[in-house]
């Protein structure tokens, strides 16, 4: 992977009456983190294009640290679309950092793969083992009348000394192979992490894969994104997240 050009970074740490809150991002950068709220112990971050993302060849960096006893809530103020670029690679790497009692809520919108992208996207994270994290991540093959292209999609989670999740995901829109995609032009995704799965017996558990550690795994393939089940979940997962925090 060439070296990150278009790098951002967020940062939360606890402070008396506000959290010191670091966002940066490099002149030209693509993605630009902007903060909406924060308290003593917590933030709230936007996720904000600062440019046409993402283009062949483009190669971004996202690092993400919440510290002790902190909370931080992303959102992204509008989808991503990966734009044709004739099979040019492009790069997304986000790295992820939660330290002791650290909480990350983050509900990411659709990143769009368009014919003839192809994006390689990686995201490792590493927690403590009282650290906490729910993250939605919702990939659609092709703009309308599209297939998509190609989108190599990389995760690995380790809490504490726990791998919680290693996957690896290679998969084309205008390729679609049976077990894997399919017929389908939506995947959704949502990792709940550092924290097992409270659903009472009567919860459809179709779409959710508990993890060998403390977490789960919920993912549902379809054709249009207001169809997904995960709602639900989603809501379910958040709010266990939040009332784990004492």
């Amino acid at each position: 992977m060439p070296e990150p050009v278009l790098r951002a970074t967020v940062g939360v740490t606890a402070a008396p009456g506000r959290a010191r809150v670091a966002l940066s991002a490099a002149v030209g950068a693509t993605l630009v983190p902007r903060l909406l709220h924060r308290t003593e112990n917590s933030a709230r971050v936007a996720l904000v294009a600062g440019g046409a993302m993402i283009l062949g060849g483009d190669t971004i960096s996202l690092d993400i640290h919440v510290g002790a006893g902190c909370l931080l809530e992303l959102s992204e103020v509008g989808g991503t679309v990966v734009y044709n670029a004739d099979g040019v690679e492009s790069w997304w790497t986000t790295r992820i950092v939660l330290d002791d009692g650290a909480r990350l809520v983050w509900r990411g919108l659709e990143t769009v793969i368009s014919d003839g992208a192809d994006l390689h996207r990686r995201t490792d994270i590493t927690m403590a083992e009282s650290a906490r994290a729910v993250i939605r991540e919702v990939t659609v093959f092709g703009r309308s009348g599209e297939r998509g292209g190609r989108l190599l999609l990389e995760s690995a989670v380790t809490c504490g000394d726990t791998p919680l999740l290693v996957e690896s995901l290679d998969v084309r829109g205008d390729r679609p192979q049976p077990g894997v995609l399919g017929r389908h032009r939506v995947m959704e995704s949502i990792l709940l992490a550092g924290i097992r799965d409270s659903r009472s017996p009567d919860v459809d558990a179709s779409d959710v894969m508990d993890l060998a550690g403390p977490g789960a795994l919920a993912r549902h393939l379809g054709e249009h994104l207001h169809e997904s089940p995960l709602d639900p979940t989603w809501d379910r997962w958040t709010r266990t997240l939040m009332e784990d925090i004492t």
